[in-house]
Parts: C-alpha cells; structure tokens; sequence
C-alpha cells in the first residue's frame, strides 16, 4: 500500500504534510505546518501536537500554511489556530488530545489532562508519575514502563501521584516492579514481554512476572543501534552497521540464520531477513503504509513499494486513511521515528538533543 499523506519533519526544522502522488519529485507536494520544531506526533491530517524548538508544546489545527498558526486561548482550538499545553517539555506522548504524558526539562514525567479548565493554563491539570525519568511508555493509562537516568526499568500501575511508587509485593494498583537493569531503551509488547536493548548493544526478550534481576530472558541479536517490536515473536533490529533486519522467533542464536538459507525468504522462523542498508532510522506502520526508513544521506523511503518521500528527513509519520495515534512511547533523545545511535529517539516519542 502506497502511503498517501505524511508529516515530515526536515533536519532544517520545518514540519510539513505532504501528498501523493510520491516518486515524482523531490520535495513532494507539501503545506507547511510549523518551523523551529523538535518534535511532533500527528491525530490526522488536521491534529497534531507539536513540540517547539523552545520546549514550548503545542496542539495545532488545521488547515495549515500560516506559520506560526493563531494563539488561541480556547481548548478545543478552532481551525487554523493552536493551543499551548505545557512548557519546559522535553518529550511528550499523548494518548489522547485531551491525556497527554510528558516529560519536562527537569526529567519528570507527568500525565496532564483538562486542558483550558485552569488559569493560567500553563501548566494543566496533572498528576506526577515519576522523577529522573529517560524514558516512559504507556500499555494503558494506569499501565507504564518507566527507565530511570540510572538505567533502572520499572513496571509501573496507577494510580499515580507518589513518587517514586512503592513497590508492588504482590499488589496490583498504586505500585512498581522493577523489570530490568542497565537498560539502554525498550520496547514493550505487553504486561509480561519487553524487548531491552541493554548498554552494550545487546538486545534480549524479557518476560514476566517481574521482580528477579535479570529477568527470564533470550537473547535476540547483538550490536544493536534501534529496534521496533511487531510482536513477541517479530522484531524488526537496526544493526550499528546499518543494516536492517526483520528477525523471527524463536530467539536464543546470535545471529539468526537467514530466512532465504532456511524455511524461505519472507517464510520467517528462527531466522532473519535484511530489509535495507545504510539505515539512520526507521519505523514500522501497519496500517499506513508499512516499513519507512532514512537513509544516511538523510532520505525518507517507503520499503514497500520502494519509493523516494523526501530528502533532508529528520522524522516523519504517515497517515492511515482512518487515522489513529499509532506511537505511545515517551523518551529522551531525537525523534520518535527517527534515531541515530542513543539519541534518536525512535522514542519514536521523545526528546529531540
């Protein structure tokens, strides 16, 4: 399926929403949504939130092509203006337009809500997660993986408030559980199953129940520079060479075999397919258009059919025809769908260096 609109944030800092038809012509038809932005993560083609070069965050609405869009005060904004949510932000993730989870400058992490119900309205209504938080990923809204600055993982249950929570013991609400340690980023999949790239580049498949450090655990590749969770059988794995590759269980041989010299090219088990070279960054959309990726010449590809989007790509994010929020996941770095080595943030939400 060729994608037919994207966002896309140029490394000049300029956000644009760009038409099909793609291949054509470089850059693609576009409108120019906002400047001087860091990060974003779009609702439709007409909703996004946008994090500001000054750490000031944004809910825009369209049409766009005036930059910067009228300041309104008024929560719903009304086309064509935007609406402050917070300050000092460093990374956000929202779950809704009206449930945002964002990370400030100071590494404490928030779920804000009731946006426009307080004067001033900056900040919002919100409730503290956690403190000397890098990273933050949501299952529900009472349900969170949280990395601390020491490279802690924890497993987090609502409702929030107390910092840090106390630790669970057998207790389901209003407590943690510490996952993992020397983590680098993850990828969650569910309550048990996280995928954990530690320090040193190593990427493991952690399962529950939480509590024992290290968890049970099985290796799935090494020299890992990023890494997307399809599922807990179905990893796609960006080498510190470049290389990307789609890696099937079962797990536990580094590296896998090759699926053409085993059950088959695309007929993935125990095995792994190299899906592009000379990688930056990438992302994974099922519903919207499937594998994208830039190159280190800082090009914007769909894999499948393999077209040209863009030059001079920081981060993107195509747009299904009945568009939902697709990423959750809050981190410190660069970008959400874009990371060079620990700094994108393929946090694919996240802050941007």
């Amino acid at each position: 399926m060729t994608v037919q609109q994207i966002y896309i944030l140029g490394t000049d800092g300029n956000l644009w929403l760009a038409g099909a038809p793609f291949g054509k012509q470089i850059p693609p038809l576009r409108t120019q949504v906002d400047g001087n932005v860091s990060y974003f993560n779009a609702f439709s083609a007409q909703q996004v939130l946008v994090l500001g070069g000054d750490s000031n965050l944004w809910l825009e609405v369209g049409p766009f092509g005036q930059v910067p869009l009228t300041d309104t005060s008024t929560f719903p904004p009304s086309p064509g203006t935007r609406y402050q949510i917070d300050g000092s932000v460093g990374g956000f993730s929202p779950w809704s337009p009206e449930e945002v989870f964002v990370l400030g400058n100071d590494d404490n992490a928030w779920l804000e809500f009731s946006f426009g119900t307080t004067i001033p309205t900056v900040p919002p209504p919100r409730t503290q997660i956690d403190g000397s938080v890098d990273e933050l990923w949501p299952i529900s809204l009472q349900e969170l993986y949280v990395l601390g600055n020491d490279g802690n993982l924890w497993h987090e249950l609502g409702p929030y408030g107390t910092v840090p929570l106390p630790p669970c013991n057998g207790g389901t609400a209003g407590c943690r559980t510490q996952v993992d340690a020397n983590v680098a980023f993850f990828n969650p999949v569910d309550s048990t199953h996280v995928f954990v790239a530690d320090r040193n580049n190593n990427l493991w498949l952690d399962q529950g129940d939480w509590g024992s450090i290290p968890p049970l655990r099985t290796a799935v590749d090494g020299n890992v520079a990023d890494f997307l969770a399809v599922d807990a059988e179905t990893v796609y794995a960006l080498g510190t060479d470049g290389n990307l590759w789609l890696e099937n269980a079962p797990f536990g041989t580094v590296p896998l075999p090759l699926c053409s010299e085993t059950s088959g090219f695309g007929q993935g088990f125990g095995c792994r397919t190299l899906m592009a070279s000379n990688v930056l960054a990438f992302d994974y959309f099922p519903d919207a258009g499937g594998l994208f990726f830039i190159d280190g010449n800082n090009n914007l590809w769909q894999a499948s059919p393999l077209v040209q989007i863009d030059g001079n790509v920081y981060s993107f994010q195509p747009l299904a025809p009945e568009h939902s929020l697709m990423a959750k996941r809050l981190r410190k770095g660069t970008t959400a769908q874009a990371r060079p080595p620990l700094g994108r943030p393929r946090s694919r939400l996240a802050r941007r260096a």
